[in-house]
């Protein structure tokens, strides 16, 4: 038994890592394209031919000049300049980048408070049954900076309870360049001032109701985040339209938007099980572990998981800071039930236990490995575009066969045809209450339905051309108005308001057949021709 295991005795857990790692990559490598994707790089990289921020709309027949506050502009900025020099697969290394930034630091954090044998790889297990949840944060796309900053801020958080000063100037930094950058960032206050109460509380109450929880507090913590608070939300205002995008963040949350997936509330379901599973384990840890328990620590995670509870867009926040914060008290609770489970520890330890798992946990690696650069990926380096969720087929019909006029168009492809179509202003895109009256939003998904409109809000006697869901209820609406069907496959339809503007030698509609929505297409590494300052 001993023959097997000495010359090997490292084998188990470098298997482990590597496995936790190769998973991570496949996960966070995901290299399809993000409904806005398109827009993110076309106002970043307006933005910087221009040499200025655009507070006006240019783009849509709805809303042209109306204000647009838009809040993402260093993100963009990023995400433009990465397009520009290396196309799709600068965004994709863009992504990866920061994806391998963020959980890099998150698992520095995790081992930062405990310096013991097993410390790395119960960060390590933690990473593998979150990154599930954590890579819907890290597509191409501003919440990356989020990922990032939600880290960097908790890191912060964590010495600044420690009695250090610094971090009451590194915060508001923080703040300033992430209200730049990303909406998140209002999460990383409240965070701040959900810390400030629950230390306060802590130190409020007596002791013996708190002991049980938590651990006792430094006598001034709670002034501190306070502080931190007042000068995180101070920088917070220093943005191009002031103080009007903090106050449009804290509108924004209490606007619902049943129609996109990530604000619906995450379901108990297999596709979530590992998330459940993760938060249930994460909880009892904190309660049974023998560790110090920062109060704010606990309530920093409450808050999270109650927000990645109602909405599936919260997923990551939860997932990064409990890698963050709970890897000490999961290691704890691992050492007591160790006993409990000594026979199946003796196997797993075992050199054919060793070898086994090893032997399990490598293959594992592999095929994580080989599914980062299999189908369905086809250009697993760059940026895809996935033909069954995209009307990459439609958009190329109208790109060879203009018709130039007002665009009435699906909301998830909004962004796109903003790229494709730069003689075409649409009705609706993914930039929502940042443009967009809440009026015109709602009027759109009646549209979408087949339900009536009020032509005050939503005129469509002002759209020449639709793009839309074939199996929706707006198409058949439209063509029973007297549209013309000029293109249609199983995922997208091309219609003109009068057969007058279809295209030229065109005797009956264009059918795609299955094949126009197989498979994956590149994202465009040209700039689209709106990039350019006289673009419209």
């Amino acid at each position: 038994m001993t023959s097997v295991a000495k010359p090997f005795p490292r084998l188990l857990p470098l298997a482990f890592f590597l496995a936790v790692g190769a998973f991570a990559w496949w996960r966070v490598s995901d290299n399809t394209a993000d409904n806005d994707l398109w827009g993110h790089v076309l106002y970043g990289q307006r933005m910087l031919a221009l040499g200025h921020v655009e507070k006006s709309d240019p783009f849509s027949w709805t809303a042209g000049g109306a204000p647009w506050l838009n809040h993402e502009v260093l993100a963009e900025a990023a995400l433009g300049a990465a397009h520009r020099i290396a196309g799709g697969t600068g965004l994709w290394l863009l992504a990866v980048g920061a994806a391998a930034a963020t959980l890099g630091l998150a698992l520095r954090e995790a081992r930062r408070v405990v310096h013991e044998p097993g410390a790395g790889a119960a960060a390590a297990a933690l990473l593998a049954v979150s990154t599930n949840a954590i890579a819907l944060g890290f597509s191409a796309r501003p919440q990356l900076f989020t990922m990032f900053a939600l880290v960097v801020q908790l890191g912060l958080m964590r010495r600044l309870y420690a009695g250090r000063r610094w971090p009451l100037l590194a915060l508001p930094a923080l703040s300033l360049v992430w209200i730049n950058t990303h909406g998140g960032v209002l999460a990383g206050l409240l965070l701040l001032a959900v810390a400030a109460v629950a230390t306060l509380l802590q130190r409020a109450l007596p002791r013996g109701l708190t002991r049980l929880l938590v651990s006792a507090a430094p006598r001034r913590a709670a002034a501190w985040f306070a502080a931190a608070l007042v000068l995180c939300a101070a920088a917070a205002l220093v943005t191009p339209w002031g103080a009007a995008s903090l106050r449009w963040l804290v509108a924004s949350v209490g606007y619902l938007r049943p129609e996109i997936t990530e604000w619906r509330p995450t379901p108990l379901d297999p596709a979530h099980a590992l998330f459940w599973f993760t938060a249930a384990v994460s909880v009892v840890a904190w309660f049974l572990s023998r560790r110090e328990r920062p109060a704010w620590e606990a309530a920093v995670l409450a808050v999270l998981l109650v927000m990645a509870a109602r909405h599936q867009r919260h997923l990551p926040l939860f997932g990064l800071a409990n890698l963050v914060l709970t890897p000490p008290h999961l290691l704890d609770l691992l050492r007591r039930l160790r006993p409990h489970a000594a026979g199946l520890v003796a196997a797993a330890e075992s050199a054919a236990g060793r070898v086994v798992l090893s032997v399990l946990l490598l293959a594992g690696a592999a095929a994580a490995l080989g599914a980062s650069v299999r189908a369905p990926r086809e250009r697993p380096w760059s940026i895809e575009v996935e033909r069954d969720q995209f009307p990459c087929a439609a958009l190329r019909f109208l790109e060879e066969h203009p018709v130039d006029g007002n665009l009435l168009v699906f909301f998830d492809w909004g962004q796109q045809a903003l790229w494709a179509l730069p003689r075409n202003p649409v009705s609706f895109d993914g930039r929502l209450d940042t443009v967009y009256s809440r009026a015109l939003i709602d009027a759109h998904w009646r549209f979408y339905r087949g339900e009536p409109v009020d032509p005050a809000v939503l005129d469509l006697a002002r759209a020449e051309v639709a793009l839309l869901p074939t199996s929706g209820a707006a198409v058949p609406r439209l063509r029973a108005a007297g549209w013309t069907l000029v293109y249609t496959d199983p995922l997208a339809s091309v219609l003109v308001r009068t057969a007058g503007l279809a295209p030229a030698g065109l005797a009956r509609p264009v059918r795609g057949g299955p094949e126009a929505v197989r498979g994956r297409e590149p994202f465009p590494d040209a700039p689209s021709a709106r990039a350019r300052p006289d673009g419209s």
